[in-house]
């Protein structure tokens, strides 16, 4: 036989799914910056399947933005971006990074990133290293993987090498 629940029974569990939701997401932002994007993702997968969860994460969002604890999306954008660019990673990874987060791109400076490639490369090689066609080629895949643009890695190896 399945037990209905009283229509007190059911404010009250609202009323606590609520609370956890606020809780959660407090716990989350302590941690490090999210997107708005990211939040509804993690607080997703807690409460999504209890009832009055989607209103509750909804709820839960409103008050962090009341309280100024999310920042502007593009402020933390050019934030993330300012940490992966000191990681030596090409645009179209940072790009590929904050879409996944729900943030907007950003633009990229061609000269940051021509320096970022070359510091790669240096790393890799020897200062006097003599690169070879097939070198040239490996220099290519790697800055590719590492999220460089074509036209950074045409530079880096017909112009820098």
């Amino acid at each position: 036989m399945s037990e209905q629940k009283d229509p007190q029974q059911k404010l009250d569990e609202s009323k606590e799914t609520k609370i956890a939701a606020k809780r959660k997401i407090m716990d989350i932002i302590a941690r490090r910056e999210h997107s708005e994007a990211e939040l509804r993702t993690k607080l997703s997968g807690k409460f999504a399947d209890v009832e009055g969860g989607l209103e509750a994460i909804e709820e839960a969002i409103s008050y962090a933005k009341d309280k100024n604890w999310l920042e502007e999306p593009s402020e933390l954008a050019y934030r993330l971006a300012d940490m992966l660019h000191l990681r030596n990673k090409g645009i179209n990874y940072i790009n590929g990074y904050l879409e996944e987060k729900g943030l907007p791109s950003i633009e990229t400076d061609s000269a940051l990133e021509l320096k970022k490639a070359l510091a790669i490369v240096a790393n890799k090689f020897d200062e006097d290293f003599k690169f070879s066609h097939e070198d040239k080629a490996r220099v290519g895949r790697l800055l590719a993987a590492r999220g460089f643009d074509s036209e950074t890695v045409r530079k880096v190896i017909y112009e820098k090498l």
